[in-house]
């Protein structure tokens, strides 16, 4: 009782889902780090002897980290070709020879974080420090916001750079969840890279494209009146075998004739329909609708809230639909 889906009654609609998380310090079991990136000479580069930050699930040199995220986001940030993300002069990038970072694993944000969706609570200095990103993957002081939005607002130029001062904090590249703080002033140079009541707190939202599959699966007059359902034959098929001294309780009245021991009941299977089936006007009710690949296996069923009788004279339309 297969029925071909017409492609016009099959409907796919993307939409974005997002989810707020707040992740802190003690979250590096389950990704989360922040840690230092430090430029120097590379020559005499030693793993016995270099700078790391270590957890206990990894460990972060920070001189092969700077050359990193300065080879991935900031040399030659002219050509777009050479570095991660467009600038389109919407995003201020100017990494420092010390800069911090927090790293966020995909599967705690998704496609990317969500832009404009940042809050960072810091407590490395001398006072708690609010961080929010713009939506345009820079990092800001939001006690200085209003300096910052100058600064932007002319697009970053060198003549309006004072702005930036206590302002502008560094960068966040969301698809990535990575977020580079570059001002190396006393009171950011510590951000993310401390513990307990020195630590931080990160909130932002995850952003996962989900797909709505809607399927209009279209009963026409006089199909699907028949049924394969059991309990329209004279005698149900299948078997049933329990054993233990209490399973006489499973079964009807008379077919366990002792209250001890094993029992066993078997259902023959059978051709022959009961009457009611074979009335003309006998009509089946609609519970499952089961959507097939061209393999014939079974990859959705959809659950009707209530049987639909199936009128021969009528068309019946039922749409399925699932989120993928």
């Amino acid at each position: 009782m297969f029925k071909r889906l017409d492609p016009r009654d099959i409907n796919i609609t993307p939409w974005k889902a997002y989810k707020e998380f707040t992740v802190t310090n003690v979250d590096s079991g389950s990704g989360v780090y922040g840690f230092r990136a430090v430029s120097s000479s590379i020559k005499n580069f030693d793993t016995d002897t270099s700078a790391k930050t270590t957890f206990s699930s990894a460990s972060f040199y920070h001189l092969p980290t700077w050359f990193m995220i300065n080879r991935m986001y900031y040399k030659d940030t002219g050509n777009n070709f050479n570095n991660f993300g467009q600038n389109n002069g919407k995003q201020y990038r100017l990494l420092q020879p010390s800069a911090s970072i927090i790293s966020v694993p995909q599967k705690l944000f998704g496609e990317r974080i969500k832009p404009k969706s940042i809050t960072l609570t810091d407590d490395s200095g001398a006072s708690t420090l609010t961080i929010k990103d713009d939506g345009n993957g820079n990092l800001y002081d939001n006690a200085h916001s209003s300096s910052f939005a100058i600064f932007a607002s002319h697009s970053f130029s060198d003549s309006y750079l004072i702005y930036s001062t206590g302002s502008f904090v560094g960068n966040v590249f969301y698809e990535h969840g990575t977020l580079v703080f570059t001002n190396t002033g006393s009171k950011y140079i510590d951000i993310g890279t401390k513990t307990g009541t020195d630590g931080y707190s990160l909130k932002y939202k995850s952003q996962v494209t989900i797909r709505e599959h809607s399927y209009t699966c279209i009963v026409g007059e006089n199909e699907y009146n028949g049924t394969t359902n059991i309990s329209v034959t004279n005698q149900r098929s299948g078997s049933i075998s329990v054993s233990g001294s209490e399973s006489w309780k499973l079964f009807p009245p008379g077919h366990a004739t002792a209250k001890s021991g094993s029992y066993k009941h078997h259902y023959q299977a059978t051709d022959t329909y009961n009457n009611f089936v074979t009335h003309s006007e006998f009509r089946p009710y609609i519970t499952k609708v089961g959507l097939y690949n061209d393999f014939n296996e079974l990859i959705a069923i959809g659950q009707l809230s209530h049987p639909i009788k199936n009128d021969k004279d009528l068309s019946l339309g039922i749409q399925v639909r699932f989120d993928a």
